[in-house]
């Protein structure tokens, strides 16, 4: 669970030191009792407008980044069609729709997760498989085994449970956050367990129609069956991995900045003194599905590639409410707007660990928050070369997210309150835009094949293209 939602814990981190109930993301209910009772429709509707209002309250560019003519509209659809008293889980598929209309990854309400958990305690399986989403479709990430079943990595999903993929992942991303609908659904990937049961109510068996090599086959799931990734498969961890890909060239996969930052050093070291016994030319940094974290953790990978003096952002954007305004509000007046410059300078790694070679980094529509702060700084800085596709989230992103309950249902909503600017002062609203672009390839991901991957490996075996992604 960690790895899917640590875009959560992402925008809580950066460059914070704040603690408090604002910033705590799942907290349990404090009337448990609330999971089994249906609220009145008219309690129901003052939940809806609290979202909103809270969402206005604390987001430092409201008007900016939300859709506020269709939010309205939307806000009266689904006042329109609560007429009756329902769930939290019921009432979540009506204001979850709203989620999609803030247009930022920071902002949305959350699932409710209680109830989940309620269920996976009592031995409920959600969804068991990893998904990635690319522009050819919906693919199983890794190759899976339960007993004598297996579901083969590179399998295109069609449906589940006689719904169209496409109709799900078009349906799901509107209860997500995310500036651009790319990114959106990108999320849907990152979390589908959760959502085709908070919006679908999937859980425990999942018919899975799928397609691999040009063959058209069925797969039967039930909470009876253990699936686990191959033996031969890479295991699914937040941890980085690094290995030596050929005799002048490593690759480092950083699944997540959502690590604690002592761990994350340990990390760190280990890899990168491997890395200087290896005595590799060029290192290939895979942040593809990094959706963020600490940025503590983002800052410390950049300084062993760095070589020279470097800052994360160059200025940041703070909206005051009651929650962050400080102790006895002297960051001043609620609703107040704050634009600090940023003049925090971190130092290269001095060790002997730092790596001056070639470096190459891996973006994709995926990659987040705390990773597109280390993304900008890498390109801003010229320490690396970014390769694969545009982000789903923009360079200059919101931060800082503070979390408040709906006053009646309990969910639980979080909005950014902070605005940050990349390195270079370039405030242009955009994505993170790689130098090289790599699309995914229909035949490689049904075998298997990591195109991007390939590529680069390709353009480094030539001494010509080497220099040419110099």
């Amino acid at each position: 669970m960690k790895a899917i939602i640590s875009i959560l814990i992402s925008a809580t981190l950066i460059l914070s030191g704040c603690t408090g109930a604002h910033l705590d993301i799942f907290p349990e209910l404090e009337n448990p009792a609330l999971m089994q009772q249906k609220i009145a429709p008219e309690l129901l509707h003052q939940d809806i407008d609290a979202l909103v209002a809270g969402a206005k309250l604390r987001h430092p560019d409201f008007a900016g980044y939300a859709d506020e003519i269709a939010l309205y509209q939307q806000v009266a659809a689904v006042k329109a069609n609560i007429t009756a008293p329902m769930t939290r889980v019921e009432f979540f598929r009506h204001i979850g729709q709203l989620s999609h209309l803030f247009q930022d990854g920071h902002s949305f309400l959350i699932w409710p997760y209680q109830e989940l958990n309620a269920l996976r305690e009592q031995g409920a399986k959600p969804f068991p498989f990893l998904v990635k989403l690319s522009n050819n479709g919906v693919f199983v990430a890794k190759q899976y085994k339960s007993a004598e079943k297996q579901l083969p990595a590179g399998a295109q999903l069609i449906s589940i449970n006689g719904v169209p993929v496409t109709d799900i992942f078009a349906n799901t991303q509107r209860y997500v956050g995310g500036e651009t609908a790319v990114l959106r659904q990108a999320f849907v990937a990152e979390r589908l367990p959760f959502l085709l049961w908070a919006v679908y109510g999937f859980i425990n068996q999942f018919g899975v129609e799928f397609v691999h090599q040009g063959k058209t086959q069925r797969l039967f799931v039930d909470n009876k069956h253990n699936w686990q990734v191959a033996e031969n498969q890479p295991q699914m961890t937040d941890e980085l991995s690094y290995r030596q890909l050929n005799a002048a060239t490593g690759y480092l996969n950083v699944p997540s900045f959502d690590v604690e930052p002592g761990a994350f050093s340990d990390q760190l070291t280990a890899a990168f003194s491997q890395i200087a016994k290896d005595n590799i030319s060029a290192l290939i940094i895979d942040i593809r599905h990094n959706t963020g974290g600490n940025t503590d953790t983002a800052t410390e990978l950049a300084s062993y590639i760095a070589n020279k003096p470097f800052r994360l952002v160059s200025q940041m954007t703070e909206k005051l409410n009651a929650d962050n305004r400080g102790l006895f509000g002297y960051k001043g007046d609620m609703g107040e707007i704050i634009t600090t410059e940023w003049h925090d300078y971190v130092k290269p790694n001095s060790s002997a660990q730092h790596f001056d070679g070639q470096v190459v980094v891996l973006i994709g529509p995926v990659t987040y928050s705390a990773a597109i702060v280390f993304a900008t700084t890498v390109q801003d800085n010229q320490f690396g070369l970014l390769v694969g596709q545009a982000t789903g989230g923009f360079a200059n992103q919101t931060a800082q997210g503070n979390l408040f309950n709906l006053p009646h249902s309990k969910l639980r909503a979080y909005v950014a309150t902070r605005l940050l600017v990349r390195p270079s002062g370039n405030s242009m609203v955009s994505a993170v835009i790689p130098d090289l672009t790599v699309a995914d390839k229909l035949q490689d991901q049904q075998n298997g094949i990591d195109t991007t991957l390939q590529q680069v490996l390709q353009h480094l075996s030539t001494t010509d293209n080497h220099a040419k992604l110099q």
